[in-house]
This record gives structure tokens, C-alpha cells and sequence, in this order.
């Protein structure tokens, strides 16, 4: 399968309508930043059938936006994250794709180390720093996903990477995309399944983007966390050993103009 050369930021919505213009402006400025170094780039929201007013205010920034790479694509029954996910993978563009949540902010100014590192590793992810703030607080006052790739990913409640990270969509392909039986932690899902398949997940020591926290984000739901968690420990390290073993992408630490570190 072919893809052409540039990103995709990808945005997946539920019900974040407040939050949305803050996302797809940081995407907007991106794609526009991209363009005049000679990348190809796009904007694509996929929304999971909301019942805020999210689906009329993407229409008016597409009408608004379409020349400048936004697409919005709606779906007719609420599907999952995972699905909206997967379905990303067949309505992109371009092979890369950064993962932007709606309640996240991309740094347009760092986008393109990323994109670099894929390029120059062919991993099939590369991560970065997410500043950490609350929705109305003026600075940072945590760090997520600042650290490489370690075999605490299969402890429970161990996943020290975000989704908020940039992709190989062929290679997101070939693993068969995400689980779309999972409602909760199918990203953490991912990272195990891409590490036990040997695949390369790269960590730039450089900041991606904001990471806003919200009273009422599923990520605060530990309840649902231990059901889930309780499943992925059953397919991915039953027998406890994991830990023991190595993999292809431990402690992988790269920066496009100066290489692995």
C-alpha cells in the first residue's frame, strides 16, 4: 500500500465542543508551518457522533478552513475511541499521523522533529514531553510522557506514555490498527501491542503539545482502569515475565539532528 509523503494530525471528538477550537487551531497553525518547509499536511476530525454542538461548529471550520487542510467527518452512531482511531487510518492522507486529542494542544513548532525522527528510524512511533496543565491555569505543573520506553509499561497502571504522540500509519495498518472491542485504555493496548511485536517506539526529548486535565476525563476512572487492566495483563504478560525479557524499542531516545542518545 502506498501512501504520500506529509501528516495528518487527527482529531478525534466526543462531546468537546468548548474544547475544540483550541486543538484545531494548534493543528491549523501546524499544517500551515509544515507547508512552507515544503510538507504536505492536513487537519482530519473524526466525530463520534456528539450530541454537544460539536458536529455544527465542525462544519462551519471546515467551510471555513477546507483550503487550509481541515476535514471533518462525523459518524452516524457513537462507535468508541478506538474506532474513531481505525477509522483515521483509512480516511488519511498522508502516512504520518499525529494523534491530537480534542482536549490537547499541539507546539506547532516542534511537530516536524517528530515527523523527522519517523523518517530517519522508521519507527512506528515517536513520542514526546506533554506539558501538563488544568483548562483554565496559565502555565504547566506536571510533565507526561517524558521518559523512553521501559518494560514498567506492563506493570498495571504502568502506562507512562500518552497517545498524544505521531505515527506510521502503514505500520498502524499492519498491526491491525486498534482494538475496537476496548472502550478504555485501547491506547495503552497499542503501546503492548506494538512492543511485544517488536516494533520501534522512539522517544524525542523534545515538548509535543499540552495535555489538559479535565474533572471528568476517562482517564480518572480507575474502577473501569482495573477491569481493563485486568484483561491486558491476561493476553500480554500472563506468566509475569515480561519484565525479564527484552525488547526491539527499551530505552530508545532519538533526536533528528543529533541521533540515538
Amino acid at each position: 500500500m502506498m501512501a504520500q509523503a506529509g501528516v495528518t494530525i487527527a482529531i478525534p471528538n466526543w462531546n468537546h465542543e468548548i474544547l475544540l477550537p483550541r486543538a484545531i487551531t494548534s493543528a491549523l497553525r501546524a499544517v500551515k508551518l509544515l507547508r512552507s518547509e515544503g510538507v504536505p499536511g492536513e487537519v482530519l476530525v473524526i466525530d463520534d457522533c456528539s450530541r454537544d454542538g460539536s458536529q455544527v461548529l465542525l462544519r462551519q471550520l471546515e467551510a471555513l478552513y477546507y483550503r487550509d487542510g481541515l476535514r471533518c467527518i462525523a459518524f452516524a452512531a457513537n462507535a468508541g475511541l478506538a474506532a474513531s482511531r481505525n477509522q483515521t487510518l483509512n480516511y488519511a492522507r498522508y502516512r504520518y499521523l499525529a494523534f491530537l486529542d480534542a482536549d490537547n494542544e499541539l507546539i506547532p513548532e516542534n511537530l516536524s522533529l517528530f515527523l523527522r525522527t519517523l523518517d530517519q528510524t522508521r519507527a512506528a512511533v515517536a513520542y514526546g514531553n506533554l506539558l501538563v496543565r488544568s483548562p483554565t491555569a496559565n502555565s504547566a505543573h506536571h510533565v507526561l510522557s517524558n521518559e523512553s520506553i521501559q518494560t514498567k509499561l506492563f506493570r498495571y497502571l504502568g502506562n507512562h506514555v500518552d497517545a498524544f504522540s505521531v505515527w506510521d500509519r502503514l505500520q498502524l495498518l499492519d498491526v491491525g490498527g486498534y482494538d475496537p472491542s476496548l472502550h478504555f485504555l485501547e491506547d495503552h493496548e497499542m503501546w503492548l501491542h506494538l512492543a511485544t511485536n517488536g516494533r520501534r517506539i522512539v522517544f524525542v526529548p523534545a515538548v509535543l503539545g499540552y495535555y489538559y486535565i479535565l474533572p471528568t476525563a476517562m482517564s480518572r476512572d480507575i474502577p473501569k482502569q482495573e477491569l481493563v487492566a485486568a484483561r491486558l495483563l491476561r493476553i500480554f504478560d500472563q506468566v509475569k515475565v515480561r519484565e525479564l525479557l527484552q525488547m526491539n524499542t527499551c530505552h530508545l531516545r532519538y533526536h533528528p539532528d543529533l541521533g540515538y542518545i
